[in-house]
């Protein structure tokens, strides 16, 4: 196998005033797919193969006095990067969204003004592939972000092709694509053989063409499409158009944080007033949501002095 060629293409990627590299990062490192992805020195770094036979690694460092983030390729074939790597990339670090009207309207809310006023540069961490990310979804259904974070590894390891050699220490692997995990033996990897079959039935699913994960096709329809699945629920569909596909309305209302963050003197509220809350937070419920995730650990932090 080929090594990437060890000269970069740097491209800078604005991303204008008060973008919040550290709580992105913090965000992102729990949940990185050990082999596809690290973040080592203070940047973010991870595999990728493209239909067109690109294929190779990049790094994303903060540059605080550009306004930018700058973005290194590494690639093993072609002269130079094609663009929708770095619109990828934008979409990781949500670059392209106005956030002054969001935050405008979002601060109104007495709810999510502290947080808001806490993390002004907060943006909505989004994914580098929505496939990758449905799958991750899936394995982080009821357990931990350390377990499902292992799953995605050990899926990785299982049905992806290796790197070879010159990639960075930590990067072994490009993840799997819908055709290669459909007829994959997921037997050992730990998952369960529910969840094997779920996501073994997206990916056949994806690879057939019977269901598509893009924004195009309106929230509604994308949720109701993918909660038809066996194994997929409303809260992985809302999760995945909220930030695989990122469209702005997506909400997860059964999320456990967004109902701890809206708990009334100790008490839960119902799955009604969960949804009637949102209603003040359209069309950016999906950010109210990040919001809310944040009140959560400064509630938290409060707690404990």
């Amino acid at each position: 196998m080929s090594q990437p060629d060890p000269a970069a293409r740097i491209i800078d990627l604005p991303y204008g005033l008060g973008f919040d590299w550290a709580s992105m990062l913090a965000f992102i490192a729990p949940r990185v797919i050990p082999g596809v992805e690290s973040i080592r020195d203070n940047h973010y770094q991870r595999t990728f193969r493209l239909a067109d036979n690109h294929k190779g690694w990049f790094k994303v460092t903060d540059c605080r006095q550009q306004g930018a983030l700058r973005l290194s390729i590494f690639l093993e074939t072609g002269d130079h990067p094609p663009p929708q790597i770095a619109q990828r990339v934008r979409a990781i670090f949500d670059l392209d969204t106005d956030m002054m009207p969001i935050l405008r309207e979002l601060e109104k809310d007495p709810l999510l003004s502290p947080a808001i006023q806490a993390y002004p540069g907060l943006r909505l961490p989004g994914a580098w592939d929505p496939f990758e990310f449905t799958v991750r979804a899936i394995l982080g259904q009821q357990i931990s972000v350390k377990a499902a974070t292992t799953l995605a590894g050990r899926v990785a390891s299982l049905c992806g092709p290796g790197c070879g050699t010159g990639y960075p220490e930590g990067l072994k692997t490009f993840f799997p694509t819908a055709e290669e995990v459909w007829p994959a033996d997921l037997a050992g990897s730990g998952i369960t053989s529910k969840r094997q079959a779920t996501i073994q039935g997206l990916a056949r699913n994806i690879a057939e063409k019977k269901v598509s994960l893009v924004a195009e096709q309106g929230l509604e329809n994308f949720v109701a499409a993918l909660s038809r699945l066996p194994g997929i629920g409303s809260w992985t569909a809302q999760y995945v158009a909220m930030r695989a596909l990122k469209i702005a309305d997506a909400f997860p209302d059964t999320d456990l944080g967004v109902k701890k963050a809206l708990m009334d003197d100790g008490k839960m509220p119902t799955p009604a007033q969960v949804v009637k809350r949102a209603e003040a937070w359209r069309p950016w419920r999906a950010y109210a949501t990040l919001f809310l995730w944040k009140l959560s650990e400064l509630s938290t932090e409060k707690d404990q002095g």
